[in-house]
């Protein structure tokens, strides 16, 4: 799939102007991804009810939307997200981010945390942990499909970099820059969400972050 079909239409997201590409990063500028999620309305999906390809490519939509707004690693003061946002600072010493904030869809969040940049003087964001509200394994290999655009071939790991309670294959990606990890998490509900988490230099090269070994992905 060509990097102009990563982002689909979606009757949840609404047009943003774009901002500009920074080098060095995966884009979806190509793929029409001016768009932002701003439906809030949360659907109760039942989940012995397999979903029809409507509803997935709904949520495949949400999904592409909320990647896209952790695209950059911006400042706060320059996220095309921070309107649309909940963000509040750290309540507790552990916590070693600068802001966290959450843009909620109907059947997701997306969680997005700006950490110090490397010469400490501003933070930027450096961190994305989506969480769609469904465990569908089809929905996990729709998501599968533009992320690999983004990263290229996964790999399968035995565990995740982050506290989850897993089920299932664990898609793995790193880059010199990048660690970014897809799978359905029992931990978030008892249902199960899948799970995209995106961590970014410098913090992949901190203590904050911790890369499994992993093994190669049959399905790549």
């Amino acid at each position: 799939m060509s990097p102009g079909q990563f982002l689909s239409h979606s009757l949840l997201l609404v047009p943003l102007i774009a901002g500009v590409v920074m080098c060095q990063e995966p884009s979806l500028e190509s793929a029409g991804a001016p768009y932002a999620p701003m439906e809030v309305s949360k659907k109760m999906q039942d989940p012995t009810v397999p979903l029809s390809k409507t509803q997935r490519n709904e949520l495949l939509g949400e999904f592409k939307g909320l990647v896209h707004m952790g695209l950059h690693k911006t400042s706060l003061e320059k996220w095309e997200g921070k309107d649309m946002a909940d963000c509040d600072k750290p309540q507790h010493a552990e916590d070693k981010w600068s802001y966290r904030c959450e843009i909620i869809t109907g059947q997701g969040n997306g969680y997005y945390y700006f950490y110090p940049n490397e010469s400490r003087q501003a933070s930027t964001l450096q961190e994305l942990d989506i969480r769609v509200n469904v465990s569908d394994e089809h929905v996990l290999d729709d998501f599968r499909r533009p992320v690999q655009d983004m990263f290229g071939q996964a790999s399968i790991v035995e565990k995740t970099a982050v506290r989850a309670r897993p089920t299932g294959l664990i898609r793995h990606w790193t880059t010199s820059e990048d660690m970014a990890e897809l799978f359905i998490d029992h931990g978030v509900r008892p249902e199960g969400s899948v799970r995209f988490v995106w961590m970014r230099a410098p913090l992949i090269s901190s203590d904050h972050a911790s890369l499994p070994r992993a093994a190669s992905d049959p399905q790549n």
